[in-house]
Parts: C-alpha cells; sequence; structure tokens
C-alpha cells in the first residue's frame, strides 16, 4: 500500500474511530483546555518561560524573538536538492538498519513499496527529508553526511508548514517525531521542544476528540472516505508514545516540567515489532491500556510480561512514566519535606517492584536477544537515573555530611551503586559493540549517573576522607571515552556532555559537598556555565 503522495489529502481517519485510539473517556472531555496557540512550559518556581529560552539560556533576547520573526519578511532559502533515486533508497535503508530502534514509528515496507512505486514522490516531503537527514550521519559517504544539516533545516520548515495543513496528517507527525529527535542529537533543543509541543497537539487532534468542535475540525482534517488501515492505527499509537518518552526525557535534566500530562492518557501500549513491521494485521488479544496509577501500570505490565507479550519498547515507556512522577515529586514546592519524602519513598517502593518484576532478558545482556542490546542498555540507564534521583537526598537544615544517620547518608551508597551499575552496563555492551552511543536518548541520563561518580571520587564516603577510590577513577575514565565517541557520532551533544564533564571534573571537594548536601535538585539545570570551556578540552581523571 503506497503513501499518498504530497499532492494528496491524508483521509484515512473516520471520526467514528478516533477515539479508540488516544482519547480521553466521554466524562472527561469538560475538563479538556482549549487548545492556545502560545504552548508555555511550567517551570519549577511557578513562573512560565518559553521553550526557547528555557533550553537555551546562552540565547539573548534579540536571538530568541528572531526565532519567531515572521518568515515572509525574510527571502525563503532554496530548497536542499534531494539526492538520486538509489541513494534515497540506500539512506533509508540505513536508517531503519542504524537508526530506526531509536524512534520505532513507522512502517518499513509501506515506505519501501511507496519509493519503489512512485520514487522520491511516494512520500510527502516532509517525511522523506527528515529520513535522509537522520540517515545521513551513518552514510559512508563523505558528501552525504555534509547534508545532514541541509536536509534537517528543510525537514523542520516543512514539519513547521505541514503541522498547520490538512495534507499527509500522519506523515507531517512521523517526519516531526524524528526532526525532534535530529533536533536533540544536534543540539538545536529550542526547535526541539517547539516543535514537540506543536506535534503533541497534533497528535492529540487526530487521535483525541475533544468536544464537537474539534471533531469538526478533524472530519475537516482528515476526511472520512476510507477506514484507518491497522498499520497507520499502530503508527500513530507509536508518534504518541515517542512524543511521551522525548518530552519527560528533554525536560527533566534542566528541572523543567513535562507537558504531556499522562493522568489524561488512555492509550494502548505499542504491539511487538515483528507484529508491527509483518504484512498482515495480527490477531486481536485482550486491550492493554496505559493507567496513570503506576501501581495499576506495574501489575499490568507484570501480567503481560508473565504471559510473554511485554516487549522492550513497553518497558522503556513504564520507566520513563516512572521518570516522570520523580519530576513531578521533585517539583512539588507547595509539598513540605515529610510530604516530599513521603512521595519519594513511595516511589522508591514502586521501582523496586519493576526492578524484580523485569525479566532478565530485558536487562541482562547474557539473557536478551541480539537486536535488543541497545535497548537494555537504554533501559538500565534510565532505571538506574531513577535510582539516583530518587536517593539522592538533600540534607535537612542543622544536619551535617558527617552524620551517618541522615537521610542523605542512608540513601547515598544506593546513588552510587546505581551510577557504578551504569559504567558495569556500558563495560559490557562495548565488548561487542558500541552502536549504544548513536542513542542521543541517553547521553542526560548518563551523564546524571557521572554527576553521582564525580562526587563519590572527590568526597568519598568510603575509604577515608580524602582517599579517592581507583574503581571509580576507572569508571570515570568509561564516561569520559563514551563522550568522546559520543562526539564522533553528534559532535554538538559530544562536546555539550564532554564539557559538562569537563566543568565538574575542574571544580574540586568542595563543589562535590555541595552537590552531595544539596539533593537531586542539585543535579538538574540548565547548562551555560559550560559555554566558556574551550572546544580542546582535555576529559583526564585527576589522581
Amino acid at each position: 500500500m503506497p503513501y499518498p503522495s504530497a499532492s494528496q489529502f491524508w483521509s484515512s481517519w473516520p471520526v467514528d474511530e478516533v477515539d479508540a485510539l488516544l482519547g480521553l473517556e466521554a466524562t472527561e472531555m469538560s475538563l479538556v483546555p482549549p487548545l492556545d496557540d502560545a504552548f508555555e512550559w511550567p517551570m519549577p518556581n511557578g513562573g512560565d518561560l518559553s521553550a526557547v529560552e528555557a533550553l537555551n539560556p546562552c540565547l539573548g533576547s534579540s536571538t530568541v524573538s528572531t526565532l519567531s520573526h515572521d518568515s515572509a519578511s525574510a527571502t525563503p532559502p532554496l530548497e536542499p536538492k534531494l539526492p538520486d533515486l538509489p541513494d534515497i533508497l540506500q539512506l533509508v535503508d540505513l536508517f531503519f538498519e542504524k537508526c530506526y530502534r531509536f524512534f520505532p514509528i513507522i512502517h518499513r515496507q509501506t515506505i519501501l513499496d511507496a519509493i519503489k512505486s512512485e520514487g522520491a514522490e511516494g512520500i510527502p516531503s516532509v517525511l522523506l527529508y527528515a529520513i535522509i537527514a537522520v540517515a545521513a550521519g551513518v552514510h559512508p559517504n563523505c558528501q552525504i553526511r555534509q547534508s545532514q544539516q541541509s536536509w534537517y533545516e528543510q525537514a523542520k520548515s516543512l514539519v513547521s508548514k505541514e503541522m498547520q495543513q490538512p495534507h499527509h496528517v500522519l506523515q507531517t507527525l512521523q517526519g516531526a517525531v524524528l526532526v525532534v529527535y535530529l533536533g536533540l542529537a544536534l543540539v538545536d533543543y529550542s526547535s526541539s521542544i517547539v516543535i514537540l509541543g506543536e506535534a503533541w497537539r497534533k497528535t492529540v487532534a487526530v487521535g483525541h476528540s475533544y468536544g464537537d468542535g474539534l471533531r469538526n475540525l478533524i472530519v475537516q482534517t482528515l476526511g472520512t472516505q476510507e477506514k484507518a488501515k491497522w498499520i497507520e492505527k499502530e503508527e500513530i499509537r507509536r508518534i504518541s508514545w515517542m512524543l511521551f518518552i522525548m518530552d519527560r526525557g528533554m525536560c527533566y535534566p534542566i528541572g523543567l516540567m513535562h507537558a504531556i500530562d499522562d493522568r489524561r492518557m488512555k492509550l494502548e501500549f505499542p504491539m511487538s515489532e515483528d507484529d508491527f513491521q509483518g504484512t498482515e494485521a495480527p490477531p486481536p488479544g485482550p486491550l492493554s491500556r496505559f493507567t496513570p496509577n503506576l501501581d495499576t501500570l506495574i501489575t499490568t505490565m507484570r501480567d503481560r510480561t508473565l504471559q510473554g507479550s511485554a516487549t522492550q519498547l513497553q518497558y522503556i515507556i513504564l520507566g520513563y512514566a516512572l521518570l516522570g512522577r520523580i519530576s513531578e515529586a521533585l517539583d512539588h514546592s507547595d509539598d513540605g519535606d515529610e510530604a516530599r519524602r513521603e512521595r519519594l519513598d513511595t516511589l522508591c517502593a514502586q521501582l523496586a517492584k519493576i526492578r524484580l518484576m523485569l525479566p532478565r532478558s530485558a536487562t541482562e545482556l547474557s539473557m536478551a536477544k541480539y537486536d535488543e542490546f541497545m535497548e537494555v542498555v537504554w533501559l538500565n540507564i534510565l532505571l538506574n537515573a531513577c535510582t539516583v534521583l530518587l536517593h539522592h537526598r538533600p540534607l535537612r537544615e542543622g544536619e551535617s555530611l558527617d552524620d551517618s544517620e541522615t537521610d542523605t547518608a542512608k540513601n547515598w551508597p544506593h546513588c552510587v551503586a546505581a551510577a557504578r551499575n551504569t559504567i558495569s552496563v556500558l563495560r559490557d555492551a562495548s565488548r561487542v559493540s558500541i552502536d549504544f552511543v548513536s542513542n542521543a536518548h541517553f547521553p542526560c541520563l548518563l551523564f546524571t549517573c557521572s554527576r553521582i561518580l564525580l562526587v563519590e571520587y572527590f568526597y568519598p564516603s568510603r575509604c577515608g576522607k580524602g582517599a579517592r577510590d581507583p574503581k571509580l577513577r576507572e569508571d570515570l575514565e568509561v564516561v569520559a571515552l563514551n563522550y568522546i565517541r559520543l562526539k564522533e557520532e553528534w559532535r554538538g551533544l559530544g562536546q555539550k556532555f564532554g564539557k559538562g564533564m569537563y566543568y565538574y571534573l575542574h571544580r574540586g571537594e568542595g563543589f562535590a559537598r555541595e552537590t552531595k548536601a544539596g539533593g537531586a535538585r542539585s543535579l538538574l539545570g540548565v547548562c551555560d556555565t559550560w559555554i566558556t570551556i574551550p572546544d580542546d578540552f582535555d576529559l583526564t581523571i585527576p589522581s
């Protein structure tokens, strides 16, 4: 089944099916706020900050305003030329072979059939440019690799334009997910966060029905000529989940509250990858929907695990759901210390349930399928970052780091153990492949764990104060090597986190003490203090 060409309307989403995909219960419709043009992100202090200002603190106000300037006043740039068809096919193959697992939202055979039957015109340009932009980074031809930035800019421009149009809605959303991911990898955070917000709204419009007004909009936008195919339903479901994952993954490191409220989601989990990539609709099974109640969600996932129907992607979704709850608990400034501690203790118990529920094939490389190694590494680092955020408790007024009875002292060993487990997983994975370095989702998670290692190295809790553990030095060297390799895959991203590690390596024991006393919130924040570090920094770990 070829994709509709760019000149055709995407018209396969009937009104009688949209409610079943992401939708709210009928009783909840009146609770949904109207869709506004501005997408504001709540900050931990209760104020509002635009996504551009929040994620690019180094930009001045004039630069920020330039980003939103009316494009009509400027001469539109020339559209970059698409490569020849053989190169497009090679890029598509590379995309699915090397990159697809980071955002598993596209049915491979449908894409290939569309290109082979209609050439480059078989896929809307908004999706095609996004695919080749992502794949260009792993292409062996230097000239094609150098085209990545221009293809990315074109994909970004097309996504912003097509998001407002009624054409090929599904492919526009797929292109948006790829552009958000690529923006993350290329350190274009301001664009990523804004497009993510727009894409989520569009996804909601496709999958939800928020009352008669929006229902009419859906009719006008999507049409009702034919029924949605099972592949299209699964693709929009997976788009929703990837936006959910990236929302939480991009916001938590800087202390920015995520925008997607999962308490109003009743979305089905994605089917297995084998079923999704098949050519025939899988046999219907029992519905398994996301629930905002974490205990119920864990029980649901445990049951799916026992039935053999749970997947690695579903476990990762569960991990990000937990990460979102942790971010909310850390952000609850209205809570007193005791209430916050109770919330965190509850989440600690839920994290323990998750770890006990997961099969060994989901967390141990020796038990996992080879083609799921990257997902196993990703899940481990995600859960370890959750452990760090939950157990890094701040000192209370009047307490000291020398006091062994504080919450800080009692929980700190869990932080160190989780951080060192992350390094152990990276070592194990590196024996076979370092493909996991290409995953732009996990550098932030790794950095959270590495901050704990740096604190423990400069201000050790064991072996006597001032006696640095040589094993910890080896762990930090693994982190440094990961960021060096990351620079080869994503130069901007590797440079960013390499500079961050350099910055904290040179802060010394005093800063380590402050970080340990400050709790998890001391690990979160923007990176504006790293910009003065020269690009030729050296990540040598001091003895």
